[in-house]
């Protein structure tokens, strides 16, 4: 394939090519941001406070009423005090009902989070991807000459600079709000261990 053609086949490339996958970004950055802030909005207890009230009704005696206590909060991190409180009386699979239930609290807190990493990686490199095909057309219109010239260099350029600043939209709060997230998770994660720790001391 000589240079002629793949200058021809990068050039013919419109605009919309890269700023639709944008959009897509960003829609998809968007909806993962919002599910997560949800997810965790719904899961942030005391769980420090929770645990110690379902330690005293346990060590008490009273399991039913520490299981019911925890009915009254939701989330995968409850679930693992709910799981030992269920087979409260069974102590040989306490060890292993409490690593299965805290391998899917943690598979569940970190859902989606790669993806909106992802987002962020991604949507500056498309934004890159216009960049290029942009000022290909610049230096093409610039080599070819004529009368449209000037027109197809200036609109080459404005072309390069949109995908570029529509990348960056994307990419910088995707970026900012994945490592809130991760910062999340980490909290999240603690906080399960702790769970775990405790339910063992049962």
């Amino acid at each position: 394939m000589s240079g002629e053609t793949l200058i021809a086949f990068f050039t013919s490339f419109p605009m919309w090519v890269t700023i639709v996958p944008i959009f897509i970004c960003s829609v998809i950055s968007a909806a993962a941001i919002i599910e997560r802030y949800l997810f965790f909005r719904k899961i942030d207890h005391d769980y420090r406070a929770i645990v110690k009230s379902v330690t005293h009704y346990a060590r008490s005696g009273k399991p039913g009423e520490a299981l019911a206590f925890c009915e009254g909060y939701r989330g995968p991190l409850v679930d693992i005090m709910k799981g030992v409180l269920a087979g409260y009386g069974n102590r040989e699979d306490r060890e292993g009902d409490i690593l299965g239930t805290s391998r899917t609290a943690v598979t569940s807190l970190e859902r989606n989070v790669g993806t909106i990493a992802t987002i962020a990686t991604v949507s500056p490199l498309l934004g890159l991807f216009g960049t290029v095909t942009g000022l290909l057309k610049s230096f093409v219109a610039l080599y070819r000459g004529g009368q449209d010239a000037s027109a197809l260099l200036s609109y080459g350029v404005a072309e390069a600079l949109l995908t570029t600043i529509l990348g960056l939209i994307v990419a910088i709060p995707s970026w900012i709000l994945y490592n809130y997230m991760v910062s999340r998770v980490e909290f999240f994660i603690r906080e399960t261990e702790y769970i775990s720790d405790s339910m063992m001391q049962i």
